[in-house]
């Protein structure tokens, strides 16, 4: 292995974030092509669990599957770094493992703005226009993630419309949440937007009423908006509403129910 590649993977997420290998590595199966019969099933869940209404197609999903490229990226590396243009024109899934999706700070520190889990588009919405990716994909976990050619999805889609009506409404409803989170940040009151992400992050990425948060308080607190100390304080409030139990980075949801409704809250006009 060269020198270059070496230093790849001892990167490490604040210093020295790198790309997913470029395209001529991609051949080495050792590093990059998965070529065994669990990859492909990983990719036919991932697929089905990124577009539902096509689980029971599976003509249709192994069709697209065919087209990608599989990257293998280690934990603490990165898969799209912010600010790099989508030249190859991708759509990005994610495979198996877990993303944390942003960008670092004049300072260096990694500001989280969401987590991907399996089954996820990373990225659809630079691949036709050949933009810059507006956040850095950096891998929590050792992660599996398709690179789809974005033409040649479009291409497969004009034979399979079921393909172009599933990307239609990703692409969507990727803008629809984009538009949600900006609103919801100009209107709603803190709690509120904090009771949502919880529920948000419960769904994705907890277990039944508990949930481990992968970032600081303060990478939190940034991704929200607020204060570090204004997290803290809301967090003790809602403790003290006996809607949930915290012990450091551990949530237990005591009133799931308590909870929702104060995420739907609207501000007093």
């Amino acid at each position: 292995m060269n020198a270059h590649l070496q230093a790849t993977h001892r990167a490490t997420p604040d210093r020295n974030l790198v790309h997913a290998l470029p395209e001529q590595q991609l051949k080495r199966p050792k590093r990059t092509v998965l070529k065994l019969p669990e990859s492909s099933r990983l990719l036919q869940q991932a697929l089905q669990e990124a577009w539902p209404s096509l689980a029971n197609d599976l003509e249709a999903l192994s069709a697209l599957a065919a087209l990608g490229r599989m990257h293998r990226i280690r934990q603490r590396s990165c898969l799209l770094r912010d600010g790099t243009i989508n030249h190859q024109g991708s759509l990005w899934l994610l495979v198996q493992g877990k993303l944390s999706m942003g960008s670092h700070d004049a300072k260096g520190v990694w500001r989280q703005s969401r987590a991907l889990h399996a089954g996820q588009w990373i990225d659809l919405a630079t691949a036709w226009p050949k933009a810059s990716f507006p956040e850095t994909a950096l891998a929590l976990t050792p992660v599996l993630a398709q690179e789809f050619p974005a033409q040649a999805t479009l291409a497969l889609c004009r034979s399979r419309p079921a393909l172009l009506g599933a990307l239609l409404d990703s692409l969507s409803r990727n803008a629809c949440e984009a538009m949600a989170s900006r609103q919801a940040l100009a209107t709603q009151d803190f709690p509120a937007r904090l009771a949502e992400w919880l529920l948000a992050e419960l769904r994705l990425n907890g277990f039944d009423d508990c949930l481990t948060l992968q970032q600081l308080k303060r990478d939190l607190a940034a991704q929200l908006c607020v204060t570090p100390e204004t997290l803290s304080r809301t967090l003790r409030t809602f403790q003290e509403q006996g809607l949930l139990l915290m012990q450091h980075r551990e949530i237990r949801f005591l009133n799931l129910e308590g909870l929702s409704a104060l995420a739907s809250r609207r501000p007093t006009l």
